[in-house]
């Protein structure tokens, strides 16, 4: 078959198939809304899914230098065993090493999360939400990324002498002081009173006000007042502009293990982690949740293909006569195959094309409504045409091969009765 009789063969079988499905319109239309569902579904979500992606790298890799933390174990690497728990837990000295012998970091600090329920903060009548208090020391400010809005930092020598001091996030500033300064103010933290030196500026995160639900303490302040055992301790800093990631690791590794004194055949008894760590757990996790989602929705595909099946089965019989005709008058088997797929992709296109309207419509008409980030990809618009295409072809291969393989007197003869 020539390029040009081939060209035009498609063209008329997709006049063709238009005509059946304006001739067929409720029949035709069930199978495009099924196949529309299911990829409605699959674009909103995956747009949901790549826009939460984004905007968590964003944030992750927003910082102008690279973040490296040492804790006593990691549960976003590798397994978790009961050995872990018994471990060493990070102290002071650890981090006063590694702040005084390491020179590919700096902003080395001491951080204490606590593993304690949210604590509510008072000012006069006023109450916070429940919020959870960090303790660090000054540098945390730095590798953070926090930007005061108003007052101070704590400073080294507030640590040093255990200062009852808070800088508040914006969420509890808001609850306490809505329309008062709160430099200088003391307010209650449980039964301990504080007095407030500053206050952080709103965090645009993904999390939007739940990031901005703490309140920053020096850490031996912690220490002398709120600590719990099971509270973790971790020692944190921040990669120098320009220098390899894993050379800092190795640096920082290669001291904390002279530091605590392990022999050379013995595995390390605390955990790195990076912030590049971070991005490649968060990699880990929204792959299999993609498949997930994916699988789902293709059931509304595997649904609209059934359909498509059923009705192309009942085309070629409602037609036996037509194709007869056709065959009669010099129609090969091939053009009798091609005009039926066409038909069963057109049918599963044109539901494609409107699952991706409706779809993207409902994830960005979702964003507005949440502020929950989405993205659109060109990719998985391509893909999901090619696929819910590809649905319609497969599904209507066996009505097509069938139609082609029907014997022109059979069907002249079926025409007549």
């Amino acid at each position: 078959m020539s390029k040009g009789r081939r060209k035009g063969l498609i063209r008329e079988n997709l006049a063709i198939a238009l005509d059946i499905i304006w001739a067929h319109k409720l029949r035709s239309g069930l199978i495009i809304l099924g196949v529309s569902i299911g990829v409605a579904s699959l674009m909103g979500m995956v747009s949901i899914l790549l826009g939460l992606s984004d905007k968590i790298t964003g944030e992750i890799t927003s910082a102008e230098e690279t973040s490296l933390q040492v804790m006593k174990f990691d549960f976003m690497v590798g397994g978790f065993d009961e050995a872990m728990m018994h471990r060493k837990d990070i102290t002071e000295e650890d981090a006063r090493a590694v702040r005084d012998e390491c020179t590919l970091v700096h902003h080395v600090g001491y951080l204490v999360q606590p593993q304690q329920p949210p604590r509510t903060l008072r000012y006069r009548g006023e109450k916070s939400r429940m919020i959870q208090i960090a303790a660090a020391q000054p540098a945390l400010l730095y590798v953070w990324s926090l930007d005061l809005e108003a007052g101070r930092m704590f400073t080294d020598e507030e640590v040093l002498h255990r200062a009852k001091v808070v800088v508040l996030g914006h969420s509890p500033r808001r609850d306490l002081f809505p329309s008062v300064d709160p430099i200088g103010k003391r307010i209650m933290v449980g039964d301990e009173e504080f007095l407030v030196i500053g206050t952080f500026a709103a965090r645009n995160t993904l999390f939007g006000s739940f990031a901005d639900n703490f309140a920053l303490i020096p850490y031996t302040t912690y220490l002398g007042t709120f600590w719990k055992e099971r509270d973790l301790r971790s020692i944190f800093m921040s990669v120098k502009t320009g220098v390899d990631i894993e050379a800092a690791k190795d640096e920082v590794r290669r001291v904390m293990r002279v530091h605590r004194k392990l022999k050379a055949n013995q595995p390390d008894d605390f955990a790195m982690r990076s912030s590049d760590a971070v991005l490649e757990f968060l990699g880990r996790i929204t792959g299999p949740i993609a498949a997930i989602l994916a699988a789902i929705s293709s059931i509304g595909l595997l649904v609209g293909g059934i359909g498509v099946m059923n009705m192309m089965l009942v085309s070629v019989t409602e037609r036996t006569g037509e194709i007869g005709i056709r065959k009669a008058v010099g129609a090969t088997r091939l053009d009798i195959l091609w005009q039926f797929l066409i038909e069963a992709g057109t049918l599963t296109g044109f539901g494609g094309l409107f699952g991706i309207m409706i779809g993207l419509s409902a994830a960005f008409g979702v964003s507005a409504l949440t502020g929950l980030p989405s993205r659109l990809s060109f990719f998985y618009i391509l893909l999901a045409v090619i696929f819910s295409i590809s649905i319609g072809i497969f599904f209507g291969l066996y009505p097509a091969n069938r139609a082609s393989k029907l014997d022109p007197v059979h069907a002249m003869s079926y025409a007549k009765n």
